[in-house]
């Protein structure tokens, strides 16, 4: 695995606010004009970025523990659905989450007000300053899949709106999470279906790369638990048909599976240049090694049965990368083709490899999550390095036989993590995927005892 030598060691709550002289990657005294907060003119590309910040709001938790936990004892979050969530006259599944008290108790979208959240708890994580927050060489790529659904179905139902219309658009979690910490450097909103949280993290590590940002907030956040949009889904024959147990209606990779249920919450990940973090004695969770985006264009809701894209983006990932990974964290809608061509796709580009490494996917626990679904399964994927954990695919109790990879079924799994993959598949065709590996050194995150 990498390493960096002599980063700053911040052994305990209290030295990451100390005073002292800041260290180089290669281990050499820093001067006061080594690491500013503008980019370099010869930055150049290829500048290394780490992941030092993590927040989650989701239906397993309101915070990055609560959720992390719930996701490594196999719990479900699914539960039948009622109004204002489904007004339908049959029964369907969801997960939805405890929403936070500025979307109750002031009117705030739930869009906006998860994705406030999820980035506080990122920026307190990495102990951010409000300097840098709004240098500007801090960025904001934050996405969402539909914009504020409860703000515009309030509109469409002739409800007066003396506040807050804009959060209808795509763009306005960006905007809010900008808001909230006085950015001033770029502001960018993806939009790529379910897709879209893991392309914005992939956004983010590219303005870093190439020398554009020092520091990016990263993320998406999504609530589409309305119910136009369920009805859109069970017209599209997606959802999970309904059983005598809602906490068990999502089954991905299981012969008898047959759709997700939709979930909302939010991701945020506090992505930095390795050079930056060092100079403030930052610490990290992972490096960010890799990604890649492609499209599939056969249809809206299923993949090429053959793979064709796909299998690619898997072959770019290993080139860029060098190396697999011990772990991969899938897509895994639970939806018929989609989960047997992510796993025969798999199996054709990793071969006799994918005997070794360990999959799962986090829906049947969650919820598909839709825009936000890439931002937390990622986040998920990176804690799985930093406790050594894979976290299993809850309610996958008959293996379709037909589907040959490891997929970690009913209980999470201790083994030695060093990469993880991430993949995640839009509706639409939006193909992303990318790697993120331990880091060694004094700023790694890593619970030392379970990596031994």
């Amino acid at each position: 695995m990498p390493s960096v030598a002599q980063a700053a060691d911040p052994d305990n709550e209290e030295s990451d606010s100390q005073e002292s002289d800041r260290i180089e990657p290669d281990g050499k005294e820093a001067d006061s004009t080594t690491v500013t907060n503008t980019p370099r003119a010869d930055a150049g590309t290829d500048r290394r970025v780490v992941v030092t910040g993590i927040g989650i709001w989701s239906p397993l938790g309101t915070d990055r523990e609560s959720t992390w936990k719930s996701l490594v004892a196999g719990q479900s979050a699914s539960q039948w659905l009622a109004p204002p969530y489904w007004t339908g006259t049959s029964r369907l599944a969801g997960a939805p989450c405890q929403l936070p008290s500025e979307s109750v108790e002031v009117g705030i979208d739930p869009v906006m007000s998860l994705a406030r959240q999820a980035a506080t708890e990122a920026i307190a994580d990495a102990r951010l300053d409000a300097e840098t927050l709004a240098a500007e060489t801090t960025g904001v790529v934050f996405g969402t899949s539909k914009g504020g659904l409860q703000t515009a179905s309030r509109i469409l139902a002739g409800q007066q709106i003396t506040r807050n219309w804009l959060d209808i658009w795509p763009s306005s979690a960006a905007t809010h999470v900008a808001s909230q910490i006085g950015c001033r450097g770029p502001v960018i909103a993806p939009v790529l279906a379910c897709a879209t949280g893991l392309a914005a993290c992939l956004r983010g590590f590219e303005l870093i790369r190439d020398g554009r940002c020092d520091v990016v907030i990263a993320g998406s956040s999504d609530a589409s638990l309305q119910p136009a949009i369920l009805g859109s889904f069970q017209r599209l024959g997606v959802l999970a048909r309904p059983g005598s147990d809602p906490s068990m209606a999502c089954q991905p990779f299981d012969q008898n599976r047959s759709g997700f249920v939709v979930g909302e919450g939010a991701g945020c990940l506090i992505l930095e240049s390795l050079e930056h973090a060092i100079a403030r004695r930052g610490r990290w969770y992972a490096e960010w090694l890799g990604g890649r985006m492609l499209s599939d264009p056969s249809g809206l809701t299923q993949l090429d049965p053959a793979g064709t894209s796909l299998k690619r983006l898997l072959t770019d990932l290993i080139r860029t990368t060098g190396q697999l990974p011990e772990y991969i964290n899938l897509h895994g809608t639970a939806t018929i083709p989609n989960d047997r061509v992510e796993s025969q796709s798999l199996r054709e580009v990793l071969g006799e490899n994918a005997n070794r490494i360990a999959c799962s996917s986090l829906k049947g626990g969650l919820g598909h999550l839709l825009g936000a679904a890439g931002s937390v399964e990622l986040a998920a994927a990176i804690l799985a390095i930093r406790d050594q954990i894979v976290p299993p695919t809850v309610n996958l109790r008959n293996p379709d036989p037909e589907l040959k990879l490891n997929f970690t079924p009913h209980h999470s799994e201790k083994r030695r993590i060093d990469r993880v993959w991430k993949l995640s598949l839009g509706f639409g065709g939006h193909l992303s995927a990318a790697c993120v590996g331990r880091l060694a050194g004094t700023g790694d995150r890593t619970n030392a005892s379970a990596s031994q």
